[in-house]
Order: structure tokens, then C-alpha cells, then sequence
């Protein structure tokens, strides 16, 4: 068996790695500078955090320190905190001096026999202001730290801080974070309806960091680096990258998830035809036991239009579609449109409602053919 050149599991690296250029070279020179501010946001699956990790692995040959904190697993502002605590010191080896950093800062902690520091954890029933006042004191702490060794901080999930403190916690922690003159500030998000919002004219990060969008892949950059590698494993020419993002795209982790698939199922066969579509209807039997579960819990309306959806309407609000399928009124149909894209079951853009898992959006076309 050849070894599968496609990978999805943790943060894509080395030669599974897409290089996206242009974007890697923005956060390496901001990573190379001192008290810059970036945000790097798009949707999910993207690729943002294997950007980031990447250019922090380049970083560190050239003996550059990059904390990189993601705060998708905090419950709270002294979580967040915690989490970039316990990051910082991994990436420093444990040689920096916490007590006495922490004594000068005037916080609660504590110090594992691993020498990892911890906020006291009674923080956290504290007010949201209170524990975004000690998140503040600890960025200031590594501010200090970068006054004299250059240091990168990347917070990803950061729309996570606003969630726990509200609007507030916005003007919070611009107000720290714009003092400091050495820490370098990269933050990242995949909730951009929120981080829309929080790049309005009114809000307190309007023009406030050096925005850097990641979106789709150029498609023909993204189809020939998914059929070279076909063809350096088996020695022929393929055009499987072509029908991975007609089948699952835009998003870069959906297409290297099908391509993964594909590739497995071109190792017990020699036809080369259809061979995404087929490993897509692996791929949705195989995640049935999850995906059977989400459309349970789904209300009959929704269900509804989660069929129209799949059926390839764009229009859904129009009335022919809503004449055609049998939907109810614009305002109900808007509420309900709104409900499954605020659970992250579909997404809009200009062109319409989308699947915000194409995998489901097979299988609700399956379950609509077996009908």
C-alpha cells in the first residue's frame, strides 16, 4: 500500500502542507516585527491555524519564540488566560521566573510540580470584567517578557474573549493590547459573524488590526496540487482534483478530506473515472452514525428546507421555490433560514443558502433518493 499523500487529522504540516504563499509570507513578516497587531479570519476548514503553524515552525529555525493558544476549550476569560499561560511556558522551556513575574502583577496563582503557572481557578467565578482585568495583566507579563526576547503571540478562537465578556470586553482588551510596543499580537477566527461585527465602524477593533482573509484556494492550483500527487504515487496521470472541489469545496479541509478518500479507493482499483464521487458515497455511509443525529434533531420545516438546499436551489426565499416545495411563508421561511445558519448547519453568501458540512448535504440527497 502507498502511503497517502492527503491529511486531515491535527494541523496540516511539512509535505501535506497546501503553502499558501502569499498568506505565509504576511504572517512571518508580521512575526518578524515588533508590537505588530494582525487578525487572520475566514470560515472553518480553511486552513488558517496550519498557516500559522507553519510559518511558527519556520519562525523557530531562526530561534524566534511563538506562543500559539488556542482557546476553542476555554469555559471562561481565566480559561483563555490559563491556556496562553500554560502555551507560553511550553514554548520557553519552563525556564521563565513565574513566581516572581506574577508577585510584580499582583494575581492569584498557582505553580504546578511541572512548574506550569495557573491563575487560582476561584477567578472564575468572579465578575467577566474582573478576569478580563488579570487576562490583561498576564499579555502585559509577556510584553514585558518581549521587551527583552522577541516573542509572537498567537490567540486563535479569539472571538472566544468577546463571547465571555460581552461587547465590553472589546474596548478591554484593545485598551491592553495597544500599549504594548513588543509583543507581537496575531489573533484568529472562523466565526465571522461575529468577527464581522466586530470590525464595524462603532466597535473598538474598526482599522485596529492588519486584516489578513483566507479564503477558497485558486481551484486550478488546488486540482493540479491534488493530481501531481496522485500521479507521483501511481505513476499516471489523474484528474481526480477537479471533481474533490466540484463535489466537496470551497473549503480547503473538505476537499483534502475527499481527495484523502478518493486516493484509498484508487489503491484497490484501476479505473480512474468517477473516483471522487464514489469515495463521497463512502464517505457518507461512513458518517451516517453522525450524521443521521443532526437531521433528528432538526424540526420538519427544517428538514424541509435542508432537502431543498440539497436539491441545488439557490433562490429559497423566492416564490417559485416556495410554491414549488411547498414551504411556508417568507417570514417563517427567513426565521427558520436564520435558526440553521446560526447553528452552523448551512451559511449564506452571495450566491445562497450552502451546506456548512457538504458531506451532510450527500447525504440528505441520499436519504431524499431512497425516499
Amino acid at each position: 500500500m502507498k502511503e497517502n499523500p492527503f491529511r486531515i487529522s491535527g494541523i496540516v504540516t511539512g509535505k501535506y502542507f497546501i503553502d499558501r504563499t502569499d498568506e505565509s509570507h504576511a504572517v512571518i513578516e508580521t512575526m518578524r516585527g515588533r508590537g505588530e497587531k494582525m487578525l487572520i479570519y475566514g470560515e472553518r476548514r480553511m486552513g488558517k491555524s496550519s498557516i500559522l503553524l507553519n510559518a511558527a515552525d519556520r519562525l523557530r529555525i531562526e530561534k524566534e519564540q511563538i506562543v500559539y493558544a488556542d482557546i476553542s476549550p476555554a469555559t471562561s476569560l481565566t480559561d483563555v488566560a490559563n491556556i496562553i499561560l500554560h502555551a507560553f511556558n511550553k514554548e520557553t522551556g519552563g525556564t521563565v521566573n513565574w513566581i516572581e513575574l506574577l508577585r510584580q502583577i499582583q494575581l492569584s496563582f498557582t505553580i504546578s510540580s511541572q512548574g506550569i503557572p495557573s491563575l487560582d481557578v476561584s477567578l472564575k467565578k468572579e465578575s467577566a470584567d474582573k478576569q478580563l482585568t488579570c487576562l490583561s495583566a498576564v499579555l502585559d507579563s509577556l510584553d514585558a517578557y518581549a521587551a527583552k526576547k522577541k516573542l509572537t503571540l498567537i490567540i486563535d478562537e479569539f472571538q472566544k474573549i468577546v463571547e465571555f465578556g460581552a461587547e465590553a470586553a472589546e474596548w478591554q482588551l484593545r485598551s491592553a493590547i495597544q500599549q504594548h510596543q513588543h509583543l507581537n499580537h496575531i489573533y484568529a477566527g472562523s466565526q465571522t459573524r461575529i468577527i464581522d461585527q466586530m470590525l464595524m465602524k462603532d466597535r473598538a477593533f474598526y482599522r485596529f488590526f492588519e486584516i489578513l482573509s483566507v479564503g477558497p484556494i485558486d481551484e486550478a492550483f488546488m486540482a493540479q496540487w491534488i493530481d501531481e500527487r496522485f500521479q507521483q504515487a501511481f505513476g499516471i496521470p489523474y484528474s481526480a482534483g477537479a471533481d474533490c472541489i466540484r463535489l466537496a469545496g470551497p473549503r480547503t479541509r473538505d476537499i483534502v478530506k475527499l481527495a484523502r478518500k478518493t486516493f484509498a479507493l484508487a489503491q484497490r482499483t484501476q479505473e480512474t473515472k468517477d473516483l471522487a464521487a464514489d469515495a463521497i458515497g463512502q464517505l457518507v455511509s461512513e458518517e451516517d452514525d453522525f450524521l443521521r443525529p443532526q437531521w433528528d434533531h432538526l424540526s420538519n420545516l427544517q428538514k424541509d428546507i435542508l432537502k431543498v438546499v440539497a436539491s441545488g436551489a439557490t433562490e429559497i426565499s423566492s416564490q417559485a421555490t416556495i410554491t414549488r416545495f411547498g414551504l411556508p411563508n417568507s417570514s417563517k421561511l427567513a426565521y427558520h433560514l436564520n435558526t440553521l445558519v446560526n447553528s452552523d448547519v448551512l451559511w449564506k453568501n452571495s450566491r445562497g443558502y450552502h451546506f456548512d458540512n457538504p458531506f451532510f448535504k450527500h447525504w440528505v440527497a441520499l436519504t431524499l433518493s431512497e425516499a
